[in-house]
Formats: C-alpha cells, sequence, structure tokens
C-alpha cells in the first residue's frame, strides 16, 4: 500500500430487517465510499490508492437471508460487499451449529452452551454435537442454505464470495491438523466454484499466532478479524479489522460505530460489567 489510510470494515450476519438495512446503505453511499474486495486487495498487493473514505461491506457465515434480503439492496444502490461462506453447508439443509444447540436445549440455556462450546477444543465441540443430535427427541434441525446458483449470480454482480472455513470450528481452539483439513477443503471448493477461496475471515473473529501460520502455508492472502476496531495506518493483510453491526443497528449507533468512538469506549463499558459481576 503506497501510503497508510482509514479503512472501515462492517461485518454483518443475517438480515431481516430490510428496511433498516437499506437507510444504513443509504447512509454509507451518503458519506463514505464503499469499495469492492478487488480495490483492497490491489491497494494491498499492487500499491494502489484507496478512494476517500473507503468502507469494506461483508457478510459472515453466508446465511440464505444475505442473498434473499441483503443482496437486492446491495444492488438497488450499485454497491457490493464480500460474502464469507462455510463451504459445508452450500446446497444443503444443514443448520449452522450454534442454532442447532439452541434448537436442542431452547433460546436462552441454548445461548448460554454456544458461548461455552466456543470455548472448547474443536473436538470436544465435534463429540458434543453428535450426542446433542443422538439424544435428543427433537427431528433433525432443518434450515435452507444458499446454492451455488445463488453463489454464482452474486459473484456475476459484483459481489465477492470468500472463504469462511469448511466447517466454522474455532480456529484457535483447533489442532495443525484440523486447521490444515479446514483450509484444504474450503480453498478447494471455492477455486471449484471459481470464487475467491484466499479472502478469509476468522470464524468468530477467533485468531492465533498458530492460526495465522496456516493461513500464510495455504496461500490466505487477505485474513478479516472481528475486533470491533478502525483500521488506522499501514494494514496488515492478514489482520484486518472489522467494526461489528447488524440489520437493526439504528442510524445513530452506525454513525457512533463509524467514528471509532465505539470501539475505544467498549472495552471500559465490559470492563465496568465485569466489575459489577
Amino acid at each position: 500500500m503506497k501510503k497508510s489510510v482509514t479503512l472501515r470494515v462492517l461485518a454483518y450476519h443475517k438480515v431481516q430487517n430490510c428496511f433498516q438495512f437499506e437507510k444504513q446503505l443509504k447512509h454509507l453511499k451518503a458519506h463514505y465510499n464503499i469499495i469492492e474486495y478487488r480495490e483492497l486487495f490491489e491497494a494491498l498487493y499492487k500499491e494502489k490508492s484507496l478512494p476517500k473514505n473507503p468502507v469494506l461491506i461483508t457478510f459472515d457465515d453466508g446465511d440464505l437471508s444475505n442473498y434473499k434480503n441483503a443482496y437486492p439492496y446491495l444492488l438497488k444502490y450499485k454497491a457490493s460487499a464480500v460474502f464469507f461462506i462455510i463451504t459445508n453447508l452450500i446446497n444443503t439443509n444443514d443448520p449452522f451449529w450454534w442454532d442447532e444447540i439452541e434448537y436442542y436445549q431452547g433460546k436462552e440455556s441454548g445461548d448460554k452452551k454456544v458461548w461455552e462450546v466456543k470455548n472448547w477444543d474443536n473436538k470436544k465441540r465435534e463429540l458434543y454435537l453428535e450426542e446433542l443430535r443422538k439424544k435428543s427427541d427433537k427431528p433433525p434441525m432443518i434450515y435452507s442454505q444458499l446454492t451455488t446458483s445463488d453463489l454464482e449470480e452474486m459473484c456475476n454482480n459484483r459481489m465477492t464470495i470468500a472463504n469462511h472455513s469448511h466447517t466454522h470450528p474455532m480456529f484457535n481452539n483447533c489442532t495443525f491438523e484440523e486447521l490444515d483439513e479446514e483450509l484444504e477443503s474450503s480453498i478447494s471448493i471455492l477455486e471449484d466454484l471459481k470464487f475467491t477461496s484466499r479472502a478469509f475471515a476468522y470464524p468468530n473473529g477467533n485468531f492465533s499466532d498458530k492460526a495465522e501460520k496456516k493461513l500464510k502455508e495455504h496461500g490466505i492472502k487477505l485474513a478479516f478479524l472481528f475486533d470491533h476496531k478502525i483500521n488506522r495506518g499501514h494494514l496488515n493483510p492478514l489482520r484486518i479489522s472489522r467494526l461489528i453491526v447488524n440489520d437493526t443497528t439504528p442510524i445513530w449507533k452506525l454513525k457512533f460505530i463509524l467514528s471509532g468512538w465505539h470501539s475505544k469506549i467498549l472495552p471500559l463499558t465490559r470492563a465496568l460489567g465485569k466489575l459489577r459481576k
């Protein structure tokens, strides 16, 4: 990159509130330059300049609502975005594993369990899910996922389809062998589909030096965190910060997040919350 920049990268997940999402897009179009993945890649690897006030829009997991609800508005406002996809879910009716836990255990206790499971070793997580399915009297959870056709349509309309691992484990809790398997599988599938296999978003944002080493070995060129920060100065291509937003974020809060002040206040708020417990 020729010079230091200030880059904002937004990280969404599901999009159900189309009205609010459209308001957010209108605000971004009015006050920022929404860039494509290609522009960021060329700035980092070909020393091209980014436009003034650049913002990159990203979506994690590849929920069907990204295609049904977000994508039409991105087209309407001539905006691009990056969709980080879990490759083993393409063309299936299999649920996200964290939704499965809530389905079997109930919303409140299931949500707490998800956060607990995210701290486990990956093998323990896999065994727990297998047992949960076997022991439940409920029928298997069915959840429609994105199809190859959906992804190809988006790709043909300036959207970037990229890598969010094969099964969405926590990369900081994986062995070297598990990391190799995740990256080999996801890269192979995305390459076969002619998508962007070497742009990667850490599942849950769980970065580790061990995982980064494996990303380098597998030729990952850009990697995205989930740390709720603005990128300032010279960017590290494998540690690109992102700001957490969702489809219900009101415009006043979106402005606050984009200003950078939210990133400074959030750690203080969390620290005070821990002190009160």
